[in-house]
């Protein structure tokens, strides 16, 4: 096992691990966070005086069988299901343990950690692409996260993913989302809906599946309850997808009480369905999400 802790001797940092799952925690003067190489996902984003912005699971597995629910996981190379039968929901990276390659404590106060994964026999057998995936998690006032993705193949792909964001709130049903007015709302639990452009602000009453296309406005949850604003700011991404499970569905998923669907919601941003991408040989693609809290 990588003693991290020597190779990344950094002010506000130090690694652990929870059962099998390695654990980077960060405490500068901004903020506390929580991150894992685990999927290369953050479970945790606390602004200092201020309550947590991401939600865990209390039944989250940390056996490293599979993704620590909760946080924000990273959906890569595709969102949703696979194209063949038997391909992994969301892509195979948030199952994949990412290295650490840079961890620094810059002069300004914030924490830097560079993540990445790239292809191998098991991601090859999935997916026939050599890649290179780089995630970089940027701890300050704010949380920035911009995940890059290089096509090392001989010839171009076609890439959907997303940062499938679970926010801590106080109070899901009702909740104010807003900044999809003029995308395109396609309603997922409703299989004969037709595409519709979204007019009003989106009041979340789950369950709900939505995604919103052409969207790349700056999205504000209205987090009431906790009297604060989550504004989630987003560079080259065109979708925005709202999803909770509501008090039925989440009885079908192990690692989620059935009561927790009241604790969170997901606001996930990316490219995904007809907001694919092109990515030619030897090509890279930036996607940049940045969250922070405003009060009420």
């Amino acid at each position: 096992m990588t003693n991290h802790q020597e190779k990344f001797s950094v002010e506000g940092i130090k690694f652990s691990h929870r059962d099998q799952v390695e654990l980077i925690e960060i405490d500068n003067p901004f903020a506390k966070a929580t991150i894992t190489t685990m999927g290369g996902s953050v479970l945790s984003f606390i602004p200092k005086g201020q309550k947590e912005v991401l939600w865990v699971s209390n039944n989250a597995i940390y056996d490293g069988s599979k993704p620590v629910r909760g946080g924000v996981p990273v959906c890569w190379p595709w969102f949703g299901p696979g194209k063949q039968p038997g391909l992994p929901a969301h892509g195979f990276v948030r199952s994949m343990v990412w290295s650490i390659e840079k961890a620094v404590h810059m002069d300004t106060g914030v924490t830097r950690v560079l993540l990445g994964c790239e292809s191998n026999e098991e991601t090859l057998a999935q997916w026939p692409y050599a890649f290179s995936l780089k995630l970089c998690i940027e701890v300050g006032e704010s949380l920035t996260l911009t995940l890059t993705s290089a096509n090392l193949s001989d010839e171009s792909v076609e890439i959907t993913e997303a940062l499938h964001t679970y926010f801590a709130v106080a109070n899901p049903v009702g909740m104010q989302i807003t900044g999809f007015e003029g995308s395109t709302h396609l309603d997922k639990l409703n299989e004969n809906a037709e595409a519709e452009i979204e007019k009003e602000i989106v009041v979340l009453n789950p369950p709900k599946d939505s995604v919103y296309l052409n969207q790349s406005e700056t999205v504000t949850i209205v987090d009431a309850d906790n009297n604060r604003r989550i504004m989630i700011e987003k560079r080259n991404s065109q979708s925005s997808v709202v999803w909770n499970p509501g008090p039925e569905t989440v009885k079908g998923f192990a690692d989620i009480d059935d009561q927790a669907w009241l604790e969170f919601a997901c606001v996930e941003s990316g490219n995904v369905l007809d907001n694919s991408f092109t990515l030619a040989s030897k090509a890279e693609h930036m996607l940049s999400v940045k969250y922070q809290v405003k009060p009420l």
